[in-house]
């Protein structure tokens, strides 16, 4: 029988708090995201376009802070997606696709309100785990 802890959120409640977003990244553009007030953006997946040529190539970058960092590099008839796992603030950061095809960036906004309170629910374990 599943879990019913309290702690736990249920899943509509999860589901409505958060919303689809995708954008299409041509070669040396920066992705135009619009993130709503008080949500973060997870980048879930990159995927070259399908129309791209054959053996087209893009890399997805993250620049932040003048530096810059390849999250996925994609290559038609090869790995033409990526699955990540990357929360980001686009106050502080860009993404960038570099190459020669256009990536589908997909993922969804999260109510920035969800990560304080999974940061409430760890400070207790952290504190028990602490005295020596």
């Amino acid at each position: 029988h599943p879990d019913r802890s309290p702690a736990r959120t249920p899943r509509a409640a999860v589901a409505a708090a958060m919303s689809f977003w995708g954008a299409k990244v041509a070669p040396g553009q920066a992705a135009k995201v619009d993130v709503p007030a008080g949500e973060v953006m997870h980048l879930s997946q990159a995927c070259l376009d399908p129309a791209a040529a054959s053996g087209a190539s893009a890399r997805v970058m993250v620049e932040q802070k003048g530096t810059s960092f390849a999250v996925a590099v994609l290559k038609e008839g090869g790995q033409e997606c990526c699955a990540l796992d990357l929360f980001l603030d686009l106050k502080e950061a860009t993404l960038k696709v570099v190459g020669t095809a256009a990536v589908h960036l997909t993922g969804y906004f999260e109510s920035g309100d969800m990560d304080e309170e999974e940061d409430e629910d760890e400070a207790p374990a952290k504190a028990k785990a602490s005295p020596k």
